[in-house]
């Protein structure tokens, strides 16, 4: 019988990090007891450390994303809405739906966007709205309009080149799955080593919010849609956007 069968999960688990070169978790071993207070305490130390390791960790990121076909801009804030503008443009865009503008994070982003000629929807349902199943068909129509989806990133992970997007009021979780190409803006501080440091960050996000707004989903994006058929023909675009920009702020 093989030594491996009834491997307990620490050991497991210390042999998978062996085998990625992971020096070891930023996570506790699932089912350990942690306060609210101690996840969040772990979470602010993560994102410090990735503020430090910004630059670090963007080229990791950078190099796993192009390696599946993304692609990443640097930008100042400023410079985001001609930025959108030009990707939308280059492929002969102009309809642009987004997340509400709080969620984006750039004060009048969508005037801003107008100003550059692009038409620009609301992707997101207002919650609470008698009418929320034709609140939500309208959204449904604009993004089958919509060409870009705009979007921000709750978190992104440098060693596989994802983007973490967490549901919540304002981010309608289809802008990054219809419209044919997807932009998501990443801050410094958003960016982590790994898939450990991503669940210590929503360990915390989980226990700060009241059970009422916590989230429902939790998308983890890997470059632009990918299909095969049983040949393995690769195809791009048939089941969600046929192409991911990451916008990494200055």
């Amino acid at each position: 019988m093989s030594p491996e069968i009834g491997m307990d999960q620490g050991s497991f688990l210390a042999k998978v990090r062996v085998a990625l070169n992971r020096s070891g978790a930023a996570a506790p071993r699932p089912g350990a007891e942690v306060a609210g207070a101690g996840w969040a305490e772990r979470a602010r130390r993560i994102q410090a450390e990735a503020l430090d390791r910004w630059e670090e960790l963007l080229a990791r990121f950078t190099a796993e994303l192009e390696a599946v076909a993304g692609m990443v801009h640097r930008s100042a804030e400023a410079g985001v809405p001609a930025l959108v503008a030009r990707i939308a443009r280059e492929r002969q865009l102009s309809r642009v739906v987004t997340w509400r503008e709080p969620a984006l994070g750039l004060p009048d982003l969508v005037a801003h966007l107008r100003a550059e000629g692009l038409e620009v929807e609301d992707g997101s349902p207002h919650l609470g709205r008698p009418a929320m199943s034709e609140a939500v068909e309208t959204i449904r129509r604009r993004l089958d309009r919509g060409e870009v989806g705009l979007t921000g990133a709750d978190y992104a992970v440098a060693d596989s080149g994802s983007l973490v997007l967490v549901s919540s009021p304002g981010k309608g979780r289809l802008v990054s799955c219809l419209p044919l190409v997807h932009v998501a803006i990443l801050r410094p501080g958003q960016l982590v080593a790994g898939l450990d440091e991503v669940g210590v960050l929503l360990e915390a996000l989980h226990g700060q919010a009241p059970s009422a707004d916590s989230p429902s989903s939790v998308t983890f994006i890997t470059g632009p849609s990918r299909t095969a058929d049983i040949e393995l023909s690769l195809t791009r675009g048939v089941h969600g956007p046929k192409e991911l920009h990451v916008i990494a702020l200055s």
